[in-house]
């Protein structure tokens, strides 16, 4: 069971939405969805390090409680945490609806210079 202690991160989950402009140009805007405290869990073994820094990427896990607006978060959204946009390449529920563990990625600069 996630102790609420532990939830220390806040993250903002925006959605997609496409719309066409007088010229008939797709035009991308992403609106917020849900804004909640999260667990920011730390990149586990070599693998995972070393494809960070193979792909010049900043990879995160994130845990949150269950909810209803939490239980509609896909690969379709992305995540904004720390003043960075990160996009969410698997959702996965943690136990019977207590929780969700969002992986996500975003480009990182610091790797792709250095």
């Amino acid at each position: 069971m996630m102790k609420a202690g532990e939830l220390d991160r806040r993250i903002m989950i925006e959605e997609k939405t496409v719309t066409n402009s007088d010229s008939g140009e797709e035009i991308i805007t992403w609106l917020p969805l849900v804004t909640v405290w999260a667990r920011k869990i730390e990149a586990k073994g070599a693998e995972r390090f070393s494809g960070q820094e193979l792909f010049g990427a900043a990879v995160k896990t994130f845990q949150i409680r269950w909810s209803l607006y939490a239980s509609t978060i896909t690969t379709k959204h992305r995540l904004l945490f720390d003043g960075r946009t990160y996009d969410i390449t698997d959702v996965r529920e943690i136990g019977r609806r207590e929780g969700l563990e969002i992986d996500c990625f975003t480009k990182s600069e610091e790797m792709i210079t250095s």
